[in-house]
């Protein structure tokens, strides 16, 4: 069994409201991002589906990082407190 949040989230979108799982689901959420997460999952997917060698792998992992650093300074601003 699952136990529910002491403190859930939710994102209020006009009359609708949505129950979030975490920080990230809630932006996502609020910001109608979905379409662009998705994309980026399939993009990642294909990408990994390619790798058939370690310099590859390496090349990927590259591309991923410069993603995340991008978004750091994004996801400080949600997350301090």
């Amino acid at each position: 069994m699952s136990e529910k949040s002491k403190n859930p989230l939710y994102v209020v979108k006009g009359k609708n409201v949505e129950m979030a799982s975490g920080l990230f689901d809630m932006l996502i959420k609020r910001f109608d991002l979905a379409p662009v997460v998705a994309m980026l999952q399939q993009l990642l997917s294909m990408l990994l589906a390619q790798v058939n060698s370690y310099p590859l792998l390496a090349q990927v992992k590259t591309l991923v990082d410069v993603v995340l650093a991008q978004l750091q300074p994004l996801m400080g601003r949600f997350t301090r407190a």
